[in-house]
């Protein structure tokens, strides 16, 4: 739903274009399948004249296609610049403070990995609006030509359906685990990064360090990813294997228990050949929308400040010649690791133009 609010309060109307593209070729999609069973399934006494007409079908169908796939893609680009940059503009935004407590590595994970799942999402959304239009076109068009064998062909794709929205939702469930798996390895890499010269001299610490903290985390995100991709799989392949039984299906009914004809059952069969992609891909964009709905909750879990397009500045040049601080406090918030303490009252006066130099060991809130 988030990613619903903003495709439509900050792209409604390209989104729309595109989704009219992708409509515009599910129609013809449907169309062309038409055009086969009417023109090409039965005889036909000009056939010279029947072709071009076919192939004609054929090169409007590549070419809004390929617009509504370029267009979905250009679309794509511009979305992820536009969240990365607000995304950026509201660490900029953030008191230090709150920066701090959130931690550089949850930052980095949300500008690389939170971006990434949210810009797949809205890529793959199209997609299963196209699934759903065709899955309903095609309804409509296989009812019109036999309602007995929809009844039944409708009936195996539901629950072909319901089985694999079981199995996506396994899905959902590791794609959420996988994601606080992510946060904690990003806090590995970042102190591999920073502490690599404490690292480089004492290697137990680098060795409780890679053995205990880091190979837990990538094993945990290991196990998720892999069960996460296996009912994913599952769920692909259980919807291809099951729309070709539905074909199965069809002729049975037509040829076994004579519902129909030789060429309605090849008509029938024709449609749901056409319509497994569709429903495949209509399925696989489930998962970057789950990805993407637990990527929202992390973003807004780092409680950031709002997003505001201007920078409010209000620096002046002043010719100060002292800065005082009479009784001044402060408290450093608790950690997960450690408690909060506080310092002060503190009195310093700062004259302009002299040299200071603040001494203190690690931890006693020289900053």
């Amino acid at each position: 739903m988030e990613l619903l609010r903003i495709v439509w309060r900050d792209y409604r109307w390209p989104f729309v274009a595109v989704v009219l593209l992708s409509l515009a070729s599910a129609g013809l999609g449907i169309g062309v399948i038409a055009f086969i069973n009417q023109r090409l399934l039965g005889t036909f006494t000009d056939p010279w004249r029947i072709l071009p007409e076919f192939l004609g079908l054929i090169a409007l169908l590549l070419a809004i296609t390929l617009a509504s796939q370029l267009a979905l893609t250009t679309l794509g680009h511009y979305f992820v610049y536009r969240l990365r940059g607000q995304l950026i503009k509201r660490i900029l935004d953030t008191n230090i403070e709150r920066v701090e407590q959130i931690g550089s590595a949850r930052l980095l994970a949300s500008l690389s990995s939170d971006v990434r799942y949210i810009t797949v999402a809205f890529v793959r959304l199209p997609e299963l609006v196209q699934g759903g239009v065709l899955t309903i076109g095609v309804t409509v068009y296989l009812g019109w030509l036999s309602p007995s064998m929809l009844a039944v062909t409708a009936l195996w794709v539901i629950v072909t359906v319901l089985i694999g929205m079981r199995l996506v939702a396994r899905v959902y469930r590791h794609m959420a685990k996988l994601r606080e798996s992510e946060d904690r390895l990003y806090a590995d890499y970042q102190s591999v990064i920073e502490g690599r010269k404490e690292l480089a001299l004492n290697r137990d610490r680098a060795e409780w360090l890679y053995r205990d903290v880091y190979t837990p985390n990538a094993e945990e995100y290991r196990h998720h990813i892999i069960r996460g991709d296996t009912y994913h799989l599952s769920a692909v392949n259980w919807f291809n294997i099951m729309m070709l039984g539905a074909i199965g299906v069809v002729f049975f009914l037509a040829n076994g228990l004579g519902w129909a004809s030789a060429q309605v059952a090849t008509t029938f069969s024709l449609t749901l050949l056409f319509l497994r992609t569709p429903l495949i891909q209509a399925i696989g964009a489930f998962p970057p929308l789950i990805n993407a709905r637990v990527a929202f909750e992390k973003i807004s879990a780092l409680d950031l400040a709002e997003h505001r397009d201007t920078f409010d500045s209000d620096t002046q040049r002043h010719d100060w010649q002292v800065l005082a601080l009479e009784q001044v406090c402060y408290r450093y918030p608790a950690e997960e690791a450690r408690p909060g303490f506080a310092i002060g009252p503190i009195d310093l006066t700062l004259k302009r133009g002299e040299v200071v130099f603040l001494i203190g060991g690690n931890g006693s809130g020289k900053s």
